[in-house]
C-alpha cells in the first residue's frame, strides 16, 4: 500500500510547464517548423535544421526536453487543458499571420 502511495505521489509531483508556458513555447515551435518548411529542403535536410531549431528554443526559453516531453504528455492526458493551449496557439499565430500580411 505504501508503494502505490509513493508511486502516485511521485507521479502528481512531475515538473511541467504551465498552460502559458506552452502556448509560448508551442507558438514558437510551430512557426520554427514554418520556416524549416519554407526553406524547401529534403525531408531528411529539414529534419536536421528543425532539430538544431529546436535544441535553440529550449536552450532559449531555458527548458529541457525532457521538461518538453512530460509536460506535453500531461497535457494530453488532460484533453480539455490541452485545447485550450491548441486554441491560444492558433489564435496566436493567426493574428500574428494576419499582422505580417497587413504590413506586407
Amino acid at each position: 500500500m505504501l508503494t502505490a502511495v509513493a508511486c502516485n505521489r511521485s507521479a502528481s509531483q512531475v515538473e511541467i510547464m504551465n498552460q502559458e508556458q506552452m502556448v509560448s513555447y508551442l507558438i514558437q515551435l510551430h512557426i520554427a517548423e514554418a520556416q524549416v518548411q519554407n526553406l524547401r529542403l529534403k525531408k531528411d535536410s529539414s529534419k536536421v535544421v528543425f532539430d538544431i531549431y529546436e535544441r535553440h528554443l529550449l536552450e532559449k526559453n531555458g527548458l529541457s526536453d525532457t521538461l518538453f516531453v512530460s509536460s506535453y504528455n500531461y497535457y494530453l492526458e488532460h484533453p480539455i487543458e490541452l485545447e485550450t493551449i491548441y486554441e491560444a496557439v492558433v489564435d496566436s499565430i493567426s493574428v500574428r499571420k494576419s499582422i505580417d500580411d497587413v504590413v506586407k
